[in-house]
């Protein structure tokens, strides 16, 4: 059997311009693809990445009642215990506790309806780097008594600067319309524009001494060390505390866990596609190596080559080929992923403003795992098998005793 892996491959260097050309489509087509699968797997984990810590956070706890009202006065009421139960759990890597209200932001030009988040500024910087997106002004430093700091889309609508006057208006825990006028200390730049124009944040010792309560803490969110973490100290959570609603990131956000679930799939789809219309020019190539040695296999099966040989070299000499075209593109991609991924893509001219709509950067690292290139290699191995089955069938169909005899 050896030596039929010996006769394939020196079968396609008998004419090595027609092999080096269909080597060469294999890899730049796979080299193309691997480069687009990168640049939408670090799209989508980037998203994934900022989602989780800008927005949802591994972990949230919620009074069951707040969720389905949104009243402020459905706080947690044992959240200094539930502070100190994270303190001590080796998954969490940081969390903070919110105050969560729905109010007016007025100015002298527009009112607007808006969501206004209480926080402590040190834990809020420590779990989701918010402090790390004020792009004009500062955090909560410059202003001493109620500054407030809002989404640059806000600022923009609403005519906002540094020391910009505004009033907030809402219900305290009584439900009693309270109003309280703030200055602006810092203008904060998201990816997610939607959140620029809607949430605005203040200190939580502000908001909490408007809604008549030393202390309102109605959400508690937690970034872990990792998803797997995050699964185990949730299902903790619930049990440690049934009377508060614990939500792991995948019930925050359904449609992150499909991002998540899918994600893998439809890059592999991807390079499929790619792979599927390439396998028409290596069945081509196949096939005009079977009509050029019509004679050749007439003679190796007349001197006693089996049928099963003839399809082994030829199904070699098509992997062969693949392989060899694959390995280069898995080279060359190598390469230009850890060469993008240190300065990353510019997408901003392409429509960065619309990714932003959607939580995307314009910035695209690009990434992908090496369980990928794993399968790719079996995607390619399945795809030269079903190129070299039609180009075999053709020789094996050959009666001996007439190919013999074709010039």
């Amino acid at each position: 059997m050896k030596i039929i892996f010996i006769i394939s491959w020196r079968n396609i260097w008998r004419n090595p311009g027609r092999s080096l050309t269909i080597i060469a489509s294999v890899a730049v087509g796979l080299w193309a693809g691997i480069f687009v699968t990168s640049l939408s797997n670090g799209m989508i984990s980037q998203g994934f990445e900022t989602r989780i810590q800008n927005q949802v956070s591994h972990i949230q706890i919620h009074h069951p009642e707040f969720l389905r009202d949104r009243n402020t006065k459905f706080d947690i009421p044992n959240a200094a215990e539930v502070f100190d139960m994270l303190d001590n759990k080796n998954e969490v890597t940081s969390y903070t506790g919110r105050t969560l209200v729905d109010g007016m932001i007025q100015t002298a030009s527009m009112t607007k309806g808006t969501t206004i988040y209480g926080i402590d500024p040190l834990r809020e910087a420590s779990t989701t780097n918010f402090d790390t997106t004020i792009e004009e002004g500062d955090y909560f430093e410059s202003i001493d008594r109620n500054p407030i700091v809002v989404g640059r889309k806000l600022a923009d609508k609403m005519k906002l600067e540094p020391r910009s006057r505004l009033v907030l208006t809402f219900q305290d825990v009584s439900g009693n319309i309270t109003a309280a006028s703030f200055r602006v200390t810092g203008i904060y730049k998201s990816l997610n524009t939607m959140m620029e124009e809607q949430n605005v944040y203040v200190l939580q010792s502000d908001l909490s001494r408007l809604l008549g309560k030393d202390s309102v803490i109605n959400e508690i969110a937690i970034i872990t060390s990792g998803l797997e973490e995050s699964t185990f100290l949730a299902g903790e959570l619930k049990e440690k505390l049934p009377k508060l609603t614990v939500r792991e990131w995948m019930e925050i956000a359904p449609d992150l866990m499909y991002i998540h679930e899918t994600g893998s799939i439809m890059l592999l789809v991807i390079v499929g596609v790619i792979l599927f219309a390439l396998a028409f020019g290596l069945v081509n190539t196949m096939l005009m190596s079977v009509f050029e040695r019509t004679r050749e296999f007439g003679m190796l099966m007349s001197v006693g080559m089996n049928k099963l040989k003839v399809f082994t070299m030829i199904l070699l000499e098509t992997s062969y080929l693949a392989l060899i075209g694959a390995f280069i593109a898995i080279w060359i991609g190598l390469g230009t992923i850890a060469a993008f991924s240190r300065t990353g893509i510019d997408l901003s001219a392409v429509g960065g403003d619309s990714m932003s709509d959607f939580g995307y950067d314009a910035l695209v690292y690009p990434a992908l795992d090496d369980e990928f290139f794993y399968q790719l290699i079996f995607l390619v191995i399945i795809a030269a098998i079903l190129s070299a089955i039609y180009p075999a069938y053709k020789a094996l169909k050959l009666k001996p005793a007439e190919a013999v005899r074709k010039e």
